[in-house]
């Protein structure tokens, strides 16, 4: 079974950071805008296939949501466009 890959939003000094191991860290001013990209990259990355572990922190870096994103590479247009529909 292969490694989930695992995308990070934690606070830093000035902003925000996302880490991936695909894209190294990118930094933000607005969580907001940290997380939206954190979700991007790990729809991105399940629909080549991999299955990714989000985990996003708060100011004083607790963990405060976790999300899993399954891999579609493997299934038909059709199967993913319907799962979309289910979630």
């Amino acid at each position: 079974m292969a490694k989930d890959r695992q995308i990070t939003v934690r606070p830093v000094a000035g902003g925000w950071c996302v880490e991936c191991e695909m894209t190294g860290e990118l930094m933000f001013l607005s969580g907001a805008r940290a997380e939206e990209k954190a979700r991007s990259l790990a729809a991105c990355l399940a629909e080549l296939g991999s299955d990714v572990r989000l985990s996003v922190h708060d100011r004083q870096g607790g963990l405060i949501a976790t999300r899993r994103y399954f891999g579609d590479a493997g299934l038909p247009k059709a199967a993913r466009e319907r799962r979309l529909e289910l979630a």
